[in-house]
This record gives structure tokens, C-alpha cells and sequence, in this order.
């Protein structure tokens, strides 16, 4: 049965990882996913907070796959990791998993910097599109300049000139 004692050594792995999360007495635990399978009618009961053990599956390096139970309440000096339920991976599948998960880890860095670097292109060529819409609206303000002025011109030469009207009128 498991129990909430800390003397309990079944897992070497326990206590480092139980103790790497900080020194200020907080235990981490690790990353989670939900297994539905991880279920049963025993639980275990916090001795600090009286509260039911929450059934978790961990979900980050070393330990992935393995199932724990851990505190309930979250926060507070006894909050994080009680006791593993699964016993430790072999050491081949711990190196396993450490170098998927360092795998996993330099992807999502590689599509960080990725995106990083696209912003930076987005934010150039907006600027880029800026200063040619722009340029683009001075052009139109110049060819509808020119197109007026030609129309003006156009009209000033279809006005017929009263005099050359008149003596037309005369020759008649």
C-alpha cells in the first residue's frame, strides 16, 4: 500500500527528482497528462492536509509514463510529489526519454528562433509596404494633377473664341 512517508526509499529517483525543484522546502513535481486508466477505489490521505492524494502521470524527462500521487493542495510547504506508484525505467529508457525530450526541447527552440526571425521579416516589409503605399499615393496625386491639368487644357481649346466665331458668322 503506499503511504505518505518520506522514509520510505523504494525509489532512488524520488528523491532527486523530489529534491532538485527548490530550496525553499517546496517540492515540484513534474509536468502531467491525464491516463484513464490510472484509477482505483484505495487512496491515500495527506497527513499535513487531510486531503485525498490526487493520481497524476508524469509527463516530462526522465519520468514520462510513470504515475504518482501528490499533495492536493497547491501551495504551501508540502505541496508537490508523494510517492511514485510505477517503479523507475530502466536506465536504457531514462536515456531514452532524456534525449527525446532534449530532442523535443531543441525543436521548440529552433521554431522560437524561427518565428523570431519571421517577425522580423513581417515587421520589414510592412515597413517596406508602408513607404511604397506611400510613394503609390503620391503617383496618384501626380498622374490625377496631370490628367486634370490636360483636361483644363483640353477645354480651353474647345472654347470657341468669340471673334473667330463672329467672323466665321461674317464670311457667311
Amino acid at each position: 500500500m503506499v503511504s505518505w512517508s518520506e522514509d520510505d526509499d523504494s525509489s532512488e529517483n524520488y528523491y532527486q527528482y523530489a529534491t532538485s525543484g527548490s530550496d525553499d522546502g517546496i517540492v515540484k513535481i513534474p509536468a502531467t497528462t491525464d491516463d484513464s486508466e490510472f484509477e482505483g477505489t484505495e487512496f491515500v490521505l495527506c497527513h499535513e492536509h487531510g486531503k485525498r492524494a490526487e493520481r497524476l502521470v508524469a509527463f516530462e524527462g526522465i519520468h514520462t509514463g510513470r504515475r504518482f500521487l501528490a499533495c492536493a493542495v497547491k501551495d504551501g510547504k508540502n505541496y508537490g510529489l508523494v510517492e511514485w506508484i510505477d517503479p523507475s525505467w530502466p536506465a536504457t529508457m531514462e536515456n531514452a526519454l532524456s534525449k527525446l525530450w532534449d530532442m523535443y526541447e531543441e525543436s521548440k527552440r529552433n521554431r522560437t528562433e524561427d518565428n523570431l526571425m519571421n517577425s522580423f521579416v513581417v515587421h520589414k516589409l510592412t515597413q517596406e509596404k508602408i513607404k511604397l503605399q506611400a510613394s503609390y499615393e503620391r503617383l496618384v496625386e501626380d498622374v490625377q494633377a496631370l490628367l486634370d491639368e490636360n483636361e483644363r487644357r483640353a477645354q480651353m481649346k474647345s472654347k470657341p473664341d468669340k471673334s473667330k466665331l463672329q467672323e466665321k458668322y461674317d464670311m457667311l
